[in-house]
C-alpha cells in the first residue's frame, strides 16, 4: 500500500508540473503549433497515467471509460510534439501523423478484432523507432545548441516510454506491478523536469516555426562578440569563395576551412546570421546565385534545372521548394519577371537616348528681334 501512496504521489506531482509549462508555454511567444502539439502530449499522458490507478483511487467508471479514447491518441500527441520540436523540414510531416493516426484507429478496432493485437503492437513499436531514427538524423544539420543538447534526452524518453507503451499494450496490461507502474510514471516525471529546465531557458527564438512579433529567421538578440564578429567575416569570405558549391558540405568541413571550433559556427550562423539548421543556410547562398542566373540574359540558354545543378542542387524538385519558399514563386516565374524587366528597362533606356539624339540635332529655336 506504501507503494501505491509514492505512485499516486509521483503521478501528481507530474500532473501539476504538465499544468504549469502548458500555462507557461501558452503565455510565451512560441508558435501556435507548438503550443498546441505540447498541450495535446500533456493531455493524453496525463490521462493514461491517471487512468492506470483510476481504479484504485475510486474514480467513477464513466470517467474513465471516456478517458480511455483519450488516452488512444497519445500516439498522435507524441508524434506531432516531435516532429513540431525538432523536424524544421515539414513537408514530410503528413506521412508520420497518418502513420499515428492509422495506429491510434487501429487500437479502437482491438476490441473487435483482438487478432490484430500482435501485429499493431509490432508497428507501433516500428513507428516509435523510426520516429527516433528521424530525431537522431535531423541532428546533422541543426544549428541550435539548446535544442541539440535536449535530443538525445527526448530520445532516451521516446524509446523508453513509447516503445514500452507498444509493448504493454491491452493484453499485457493485467500483467503491470505497481513497480512497474512507479517505474512508468518516475520516467515521465523526470522527463518533465528536464524538458522544464529547457524550455524555460531555451530563448523563444529556438522553438520551431513563426515567431511574433520577431520574423521566423530574425537573429536570436545577443550581444555579439569582437570574436563572434570575425568569425562571421570569415564565414562569409567562405561562402563569397564559393564554399557552398561543394557537395555534401558540412558544418565541420565548413568549421575546418574558417579555423573555429563546430560548436562556435554553429552558434554564430544561428545567432547572428539567423539561421536555424545549416541546410538553409547554405540554400540561401544557392538560391541567391540561381536568381542572379536565371535573371542574366546571357544564360537564357541554360535550363532551369541546368541552373539547379550549376549551384548545387542535385534535383529538379528540392530547388523549386527552396527557390519557391525564398522567392514566393517559382523558377521559371522568376526569370520571365527578371527578363520582362530587364527588356522594358532597356526599351525606355533607348527610347530615352533616341528622345536624347533627335533633341541634340534638332535646330535651335529663332530668337525674337
Amino acid at each position: 500500500m506504501d507503494l501505491l501512496y509514492i505512485d499516486v504521489a509521483v503521478r501528481g506531482a507530474a500532473l501539476g508540473l504538465s499544468a504549469l509549462l502548458v500555462t507557461l508555454i501558452w503565455f510565451s511567444r512560441i508558435a501556435r503549433e507548438a503550443q498546441l502539439a505540447f498541450t495535446f502530449v500533456m493531455a493524453t499522458t496525463a490521462s493514461n497515467m491517471w487512468t492506470t490507478v483510476g481504479p484504485v483511487m475510486g474514480i467513477p467508471e464513466f470517467i474513465l471509460d471516456n478517458a480511455r479514447y483519450l488516452n488512444v491518441a497519445g500516439t498522435f500527441g507524441m508524434t506531432w510534439f516531435a516532429l513540431v520540436i525538432f523536424l524544421d523540414d515539414r513537408r514530410f510531416s503528413w506521412v508520420w501523423l497518418c502513420s499515428a493516426a492509422l495506429i491510434c484507429g487501429a487500437i479502437l478496432i482491438t476490441p473487435f478484432w483482438p487478432e490484430m493485437i500482435p501485429a499493431l503492437r509490432g508497428y507501433a513499436a516500428l513507428h516509435y523507432l523510426a520516429l527516433l531514427a528521424l530525431m537522431l538524423w535531423s541532428a546533422k544539420g541543426d544549428l541550435q545548441d539548446a535544442r541539440r543538447r535536449v535530443r538525445p534526452i527526448m530520445a532516451a524518453f521516446l524509446l523508453i516510454y513509447c516503445v514500452g507503451q507498444a509493448f504493454t499494450s491491452r493484453p499485457l496490461q493485467d500483467m503491470r506491478t505497481l513497480d512497474v507502474q512507479i517505474w512508468q510514471s518516475s520516467i515521465f516525471l523526470v522527463f518533465l523536469f528536464i524538458f522544464a529546465i529547457w524550455s524555460l531557458k531555451t530563448n523563444v527564438n529556438n522553438w520551431p516555426g513563426k515567431v511574433e512579433p520577431f520574423a521566423p529567421n530574425a537573429p536570436t538578440p545577443v550581444q555579439v562578440s569582437s570574436e563572434q564578429t570575425i568569425l562571421v567575416g570569415r564565414i562569409q569570405a567562405q561562402m563569397d569563395a564559393g564554399i557552398w558549391q561543394s557537395e555534401g558540405l558540412t558544418v565541420g568541413e565548413l568549421a575546418g576551412k574558417v579555423g573555429a571550433p563546430e560548436h562556435q559556427v554553429r552558434k554564430a550562423i544561428n545567432q547572428v546570421l539567423g539561421h536555424r539548421n545549416f541546410a538553409s543556410f547554405i540554400n540561401m547562398a544557392r538560391i541567391d546565385a540561381a536568381k542572379a542566373r536565371l535573371a542574366d540574359q546571357d544564360t537564357l540558354g541554360v535550363t532551369v534545372l541546368g541552373v539547379a545543378f550549376d549551384v548545387g542542387f542535385s534535383s529538379l524538385g528540392p530547388f523549386n521548394r527552396a527557390f519557391r519558399e525564398a522567392t514566393g514563386m517559382s523558377p521559371t516565374a522568376f526569370r520571365k519577371a527578371a527578363l520582362a524587366g530587364d527588356e522594358t528597362a532597356g526599351a525606355a533606356r533607348e527610347t530615352a537616348g533616341t528622345l536624347k539624339t533627335r533633341l541634340d540635332e534638332a535646330p535651335a529655336p529663332l530668337s525674337k528681334s
